[in-house]
């Protein structure tokens, strides 16, 4: 005898993202997935665009890709330095 069921999802649960909208970094802090919740960006991205544009950014103003790309690849030289080798 076998019973066959059927499941009615009613409400789809939310897709949360682990990475930046913006710089694709992975979102690791608490305050990353705050912000990322309210604005759509981690948390170093809210700092630097959102915050103090944060009427403009409601509104959809997001930084120019060649302001972007600046950014990350700052981003990517001070992480590298960070890194210490043993």
């Amino acid at each position: 005898m076998s019973i066959a069921l059927k499941i009615k999802v009613l409400n789809e649960p939310e897709k949360e993202s682990f990475y930046c909208q913006l710089c694709s970094y992975p979102l690791l802090r608490r305050e990353d997935f705050q912000y990322n919740k309210e604005y759509e960006c981690c948390c170093e991205c809210f700092l630097t665009f959102a915050e103090s544009r944060k009427k403009e950014w409601q509104n959809g103003w997001r930084p120019e890709k060649s302001e972007l790309d600046s950014y990350i690849l700052l981003r990517n030289k001070n992480n590298r330095k960070e890194i210490k080798w043993v």
